[in-house]
């Protein structure tokens, strides 16, 4: 299954808020609002239930040479297959491979996530 998110993978764990009265760290307003837009693009190119194990094909096209993590970007993928339905959980036993790939498009952002059973021999 192959899924396309046509804007930039924000970082959920960079992204905190901090509430002083209560000392709790929610994501920010810019994040909760890329989950939101995820999930409807999402549930619009089909996506399907994978129940695992799976490995998982991360291409991250970035508009501009900016440093940034990959591993965030990762992580919040992850977070929105699991809230869309697409994985049970993202703990290894269901994602035991992921691969990333990065690349720069000048003023072109997008996340391209392929996700494919893996083989009985390799489970």
């Amino acid at each position: 299954m192959k899924l396309v998110l046509p804007f930039e993978t924000p970082s959920k764990k960079n992204s905190r808020v901090v509430d002083r009265r209560t000392g709790r760290s929610f994501p920010n307003k810019r994040f909760t609002d890329w989950h939101k837009a995820a999930l409807l693009y999402m549930r619009t190119q089909g996506a399907v239930r994978m129940e695992g194990p799976v490995h998982i094909d991360f291409t991250f096209t970035h508009p501009t040479r900016r440093r940034c993590d990959s591993d965030n970007k990762v992580s919040s993928i992850m977070d929105l297959l699991v809230d869309a339905g697409v994985l049970p959980d993202d703990c290894w036993e269901v994602v035991p491979a992921y691969t990333v790939l990065n690349v720069y498009c000048k003023g072109e952002a997008k996340a391209e996530i392929c996700i494919n059973p893996l083989p009985e021999s390799l489970e």
